[in-house]
């Protein structure tokens, strides 16, 4: 899909929804970037068949999500892009980085996806799959295939520990990401000044009059 044919599904409208197939199905995190910045959360992605998936996303009306879509108007009625990049800090001191609107789709949808879902389904098929790789290397401990037993006790061994460590490495992943986009919606947030102060206050009643 082209830039004005995704921007056309998000104008204002409470839903707006894609259907995407083939090479289009793509373009999914530059879709939710791009609805990102105009105030639109992914609601809902599906895969409706085998070579079509939907995307529904739902407009949000806090003040941070239509000062975002504020932000965005104005950029491209300035002749900007339509999405920038944003520097964040890197691991070494004093160290910055590039990261884009699509990264951070790509990012917000797995965070999403985990906090959602989590990884109890991924943990049990790994386990059930060195228990499998055990097994197979018990029926073939007295057979002349003696190296594929070896073989397929130290594949069970080595899914086991992965299974053991998955849920540490994703947490891992999960705290590291969650940082990344807060960060990232922070920055993005803070484009804009806070407002101006107020103006001086009138004088109140009978003061500097002496009565």
């Amino acid at each position: 899909m082209k830039d004005a044919e995704i921007l056309a599904h998000f104008d204002g409208r409470g839903t707006a929804e894609f259907s995407l197939s083939g090479l289009e199905a793509g373009q999914s995190d530059m879709i939710t970037a791009i609805g990102f910045e105009f105030g639109y959360d992914l609601k809902q992605a599906e895969a409706v068949s085998r070579s079509t998936m939907r995307m529904i996303f739902v407009r949000t009306d806090s003040p941070t999500a239509r000062q975002r879509a504020w932000q965005t108007h104005d950029r491209l009625r300035a002749g900007g892009p339509l999405l920038a990049t944003w520097t964040v800090p890197g691991t070494a001191p004093g160290a910055v980085g590039s990261v884009t609107a699509v990264d951070m789709a790509s990012k917000r949808r797995g965070l999403a996806a985990y906090e959602a879902n989590g990884i109890r389904g991924f943990v049990v098929f790994i386990a059930v799959l060195s228990l499998g790789c055990f097994i197979l290397a018990w029926v073939l401990r007295d057979s002349p295939n003696t190296p594929l037993a070896v073989m397929a006790a130290v594949l069970g061994i080595a899914v086991a520990v992965a299974a053991a460590l998955t849920p540490r490495w994703m947490k891992q992943w999960y705290e590291k990401n969650r940082r990344l986009v807060d960060l990232y919606d922070r920055q993005r947030s803070g484009q804009v000044g806070p407002p101006p102060p107020p103006g001086p206050a009138g004088p109140h009643p009978g003061s500097g009059s002496g009565q």
